[in-house]
């Protein structure tokens, strides 16, 4: 009896020890005595974890331990690599060639991995298709049938991307409960666009939120998604709240307060000031549109602000002084607040600010009536309600 149990609990630890550990190998064609790299992707960031020469039978090899699913990168070079879901317990195996391994790979041992490919190919092809439509509508020259071309063109673009939109939510749907699914919701077609990019797709990223949060509740990247769930539907409130002002006219909503630290160090609450209308502004002295943004709004400021109109600019700065002097020499006499980058920037998250200068134009009795005006958008709102 001693023996036995001696030896249970021994292959008790074994079994738990072997049941966290994953394993990536591969062969790399023509990858022979390359680096390669295997970083851990966190939330914003990654981390290099380890890194090998491939042997000269173009093999590598990692291993690591993981409690959850996790994404990781196997890489050569900065933008040559593949995507991997990885879980604990996998034993991953990828082909590839070193000239373009996210183009060329296939993996098996990771049903994860497999639908990240899945997601990658599918996205690979839809740039391949829109690539030369791109390059023949800029190659368009002026003539009588420039504008047919034109829409036969957006209209084949239209089609090539509904199309990926529809891959992508049948694939959200289809796989509510892999970190997959997080992917698929923000891959984008091209630097600018994403795929699912309506405001209704909002509910995509609930939805997902809500059932990988059952499933993973401690995963960093289920815990991001939650949060960016939160926000998108924040700003979907604040997108709505200004169109149906802009329509009826009645008060609908209040609008999110900000308070903070002014230059005099002072805390200004959005909510307390007397002003009629009021541009919530999200900008940055080290950014170079938000300081010609600024520049332009100098002269509205001073033709209605004894009217009824103030600017509230929240900055996102790098530190205090930088900040102070380029409202000096830029003589920005509005009120001005600011998050520094030791901050977590909880107004911009507020208003889940997406890039800058983002502004939104607020009627006291109303709430947000517009937003990101262009200057002569702005001045003309003015001078319908204030003049």
């Amino acid at each position: 009896m001693r023996h036995l149990y001696f030896i249970f609990p021994l292959l008790f630890f074994i079994s738990c020890d072997r049941s966290d550990k994953f394993n990536i190998t591969g062969e790399i064609e023509n990858g022979s005595d390359l680096i390669i790299y295997l970083d851990k992707l966190d939330v914003g960031t990654h981390s290099v974890l380890d890194s090998a020469r491939i042997r000269s039978s173009n093999i590598f090899s990692f291993s690591g331990r993981i409690s959850e699913p996790s994404f990781y990168r196997v890489r050569i070079g900065d933008n040559n690599f593949v995507t991997l879901l990885v879980e604990p317990g996998e034993k991953i195996f990828i082909e590839a060639a070193a000239s373009n391994l996210s183009g060329t790979y296939q993996v098996s041992g990771s049903e994860g991995s497999k639908l990240l490919k899945r997601l990658n190919d599918r996205l690979l092809s839809t740039r391949k298709q829109i690539d030369p439509l791109i390059k023949e509508i800029m190659a368009l020259e002026e003539g009588s049938e420039m504008a047919q071309e034109e829409v036969r063109i957006n209209e084949e673009l239209e089609e090539i991307i509904n199309a990926q939109r529809k891959f992508s939510v049948a694939f959200i749907l289809d796989n509510m409960e892999s970190l997959a699914a997080i992917t698929a919701l923000y891959q984008m077609i091209d630097e600018e666009n994403y795929v699912l990019n309506r405001f209704r797709d909002i509910q995509y990223l609930k939805i997902i939120a809500e059932s990988l949060t059952k499933k993973y509740p401690d995963s960093p990247h289920v815990k991001a998604l939650a949060r960016d769930a939160e926000n998108q539907e924040r700003q979907y409130e604040l997108f709505r709240i200004a169109s149906l002002a802009e329509q009826s006219g009645d008060v609908v909503s209040n609008y999110p307060d900000i308070s903070m630290k002014g230059v005099e160090g002072d805390t200004i609450r959005l909510h307390s000031l007397p002003e009629k209308y009021v541009l919530v502004l999200f900008g940055s002295s080290l950014n170079q549109s938000s300081v010609e943004y600024t520049r332009e709004l100098l002269p509205i400021y001073k033709a209605y602000h004894n009217k009824g109109f103030q600017i509230y600019q929240v900055s996102v700065e790098r530190e205090r002084q930088e900040w102070l002097r380029n409202i000096e020499f830029n003589e920005l006499p509005w009120i001005h607040v600011a998050e520094f980058e030791d901050e977590d920037f909880r107004a911009a998250m507020l208003y889940n600010v997406q890039q800058i200068p983002s502004s939104y134009l607020i009627n006291r009795d109303v709430g947000v009536v517009a937003r990101n005006l262009s200057a002569p958008e702005l001045r003309s709102r003015l001078a319908r309600v204030l003049d």
